[in-house]
Parts: structure tokens; C-alpha cells; sequence
């Protein structure tokens, strides 16, 4: 048992924890609706809304434990249904053997262990790319010759020694742009350019970061809906960077390219990972090349619905951290 400043600070992550659980179960329930109609935006506008759907949770945690503060700290107040809403009992005193405790206990656990997973998984896949590299090519700049063709490869492409048909971004603090002898080998000049200008908008636009950050927010939810959420996320990814080529390109030549390498690559038979890679070639070509050839009439951003969800869910999830509490310690008791 604590009764001191230790036991105030227990509390109000307490009542943080709860506002950010009650928050992420709100909208686990609503997500099959939203689903069903994110694919009707425009691919910013959806990227804009699953960054709202996962940041909402932890904002309303931080909200909750603002509300609260008044309560914990024995401040008066003025506002009778405020004070009636987030009375809490004890501030001065935490009790780590409680439901309380336990329930931050258990979420520092997963939180821990996805971080370390998260970590371990990155360092496993950057190590070996740093491998990869000192293995092939070190010499950029200079002329790759592959098949009786010489390219003119740029300083900021590692050209790596690899029979498998891949072009990808990755990395954290100094993302670079690969390449394999592979995929150089089978596509003309003019794909070569055009992946390699999509490889490097990712970098211009630190995607692969973004995503690393958006998958480690998504994990709060189940895993379902987090698989899909990234699945979604990257996807948005990839046709903001399509877009973005066609820009120096004609749309056509860049659609031809993602459906010839996509060809490529279904020979090759290999899986990828994409949550903390940007790869030219996804699961999702067709869905992008239509984007390109054939835009559709697609919505813009819902400000004030999104406002108003967002809304509606912090002010659920206050008023529920002192239901829930209340619900607890009748059922457990101190």
C-alpha cells in the first residue's frame, strides 16, 4: 500500500489507463461500419482517419486524467455534475495488490512486450540488411551491369547481390533506398526510374517511420482490427507515392510498371512483411493501378463528423472511468 506523492501518480495513470481502454473499446465497435465506408475517400483523407482512430484512444486517456485532477488533488470546483462524474475515492492512497494495480501491472506487461518485439524484430531485419549491403554492390553512383545492360544507379541506392525481384525503403534514422540485381535484370530503363522515384517520395516523406509509429499505436486494438488497419494504412501509402510519380510521369507508364513487377514478383513466390518496409510491389496492385488510370469521385475529409466522434468518445470514456470504477470495487473490494 502506498500513501504518498507515489500514490497520487498511481491514481491518475489509473484513471488514464481506464479512459484509454474505455475509448479503444468505443471504437473497436464502431469500426466495422467505418470499414465498410473508408474505402469511399480519397487516400490522404483515409490516411488522415485511421491516424484519428488511433490516436483518439490515448487523447482521451489524457483528457480523462486532466478531468480528474480537480478530484484527486481535493480542488473546489464549481461545475456540480462535473465534480459528481469524476469524484475519486482515496487519492492519497493506492493499494498495489488491487484491481487497480493489477491493471496497470498487466498493461505495462504488454506494452513492454510489444515494444520489445516490435524492437528485436527491427533490429533482426535491419542487421541483416546491413549484411545484405556489405555483401553486394558498395560502390555507389556507378554503372550496375546486369544481362548485357548497364544502369546508372544514383548515391542514395544500395544495389544489393539478390536473384529475388524486390525494390523497398526501409530504415529508421537514415532510411535508404534498395534495390536487387534481380529486379534490375528484368525491367526496362524507363521502370527502373520510376521505381526508383517511388522509393525515394517514401524517404522524402519519412513513410517508413510513420508506419512503424501508426502499427505500434493500431496494436491497442485487437489484433484483427490492427492487421487491417496497417493493411489499410499502407495501402493509402502507396497511392499517395503513385500519385506523387505521376507527377514527373505519365500515369500509364507508372500503372505499367507496377503491373509488370507485379508479375515479376508473383514468379518469384516471396512473401513480404511490410510494417516497417515501404515496398514498390504489395498485395494491393490492382486496387492502385485503378486509382491511377481510372480516379474515382471520392469524398473529401468529414471534419465535423470526425470532430464529433471524437468528442462523443472522450466524453463516453470519462463518464465511464467512474462507472467502471464504481462497478469494480463493488465487485472487488479493497
Amino acid at each position: 500500500m502506498l500513501i504518498n506523492e507515489w500514490a497520487i501518480v498511481f491514481n491518475l495513470l489509473s484513471i488514464a489507463l481506464m479512459g484509454l481502454l474505455a475509448a479503444a473499446a468505443l471504437l473497436a465497435l464502431i469500426w466495422p461500419l467505418m470499414a465498410r465506408h473508408i474505402t469511399l475517400f480519397f487516400a490522404g483523407t483515409r490516411k488522415k482517419l485511421m491516424w484519428l482512430f488511433v490516436v483518439t484512444p490515448w487523447v482521451a486517456g489524457i483528457l480523462c486524467l486532466f478531468i480528474f485532477i480537480p478530484s484527486v488533488f481535493q480542488l473546489e470546483r464549481t461545475t456540480l455534475w462535473l465534480t459528481t462524474l469524476s469524484h475519486w475515492h482515496h487519492p492519497y492512497v493506492f493499494y498495489l495488490d488491487s484491481w487497480h494495480g493489477a491493471a496497470l501491472f498487466l498493461f505495462t506487461l504488454g506494452t513492454a512486450y510489444v515494444l520489445i518485439k516490435n524492437g528485436l524484430g527491427a533490429a533482426r531485419h535491419f542487421n541483416a540488411l546491413n549484411l545484405l549491403t556489405r555483401l553486394s554492390k558498395e560502390n555507389p553512383g556507378s554503372r550496375i551491369q546486369n544481362n548485357s545492360r548497364q544502369w546508372k544507379i544514383g548515391r542514395d541506392i544500395i544495389v544489393l547481390e539478390s536473384c529475388t525481384p524486390v525494390a523497398f525503403a526501409t530504415g529508421l534514422l537514415n532510411p535508404r533506398c534498395y534495390v536487387t540485381t534481380g529486379l534490375i535484370g528484368q525491367v526496362s530503363e524507363a521502370e527502373l526510374d520510376i521505381i526508383l522515384a517511388h522509393e525515394r517520395t517514401h524517404i522524402k516523406h519519412k513513410d517508413t517511420q510513420k508506419k512503424l509509429f501508426f502499427a505500434l499505436l493500431a496494436s491497442l486494438y485487437p489484433k484483427p482490427i490492427a492487421q487491417r488497419l496497417n493493411g489499410l494504412f499502407s495501402l493509402a501509402t502507396e497511392q499517395l507515392t503513385d500519385a506523387d510519380v505521376s507527377q514527373s510521369y505519365s500515369v500509364f507508364e507508372v500503372a505499367q510498371t507496377l503491373v509488370n513487377v507485379a508479375k515479376i514478383r508473383r514468379f518469384s513466390g516471396d512473401s513480404v512483411n511490410t510494417v516497417s518496409i515501404n515496398y514498390f510491389i504489395t498485395d494491393d496492385v490492382d486496387v492502385r493501378v485503378r486509382a491511377l488510370v481510372a480516379p474515382q469521385n471520392l469524398r473529401s475529409f468529414p471534419w465535423v463528423h470526425c470532430l464529433l466522434i471524437m468528442m462523443l468518445t472522450t466524453t463516453l470514456s470519462f463518464a465511464g472511468v467512474d462507472t467502471l470504477h464504481h462497478l469494480i470495487e463493488a465487485i472487488f473490494s479493497h
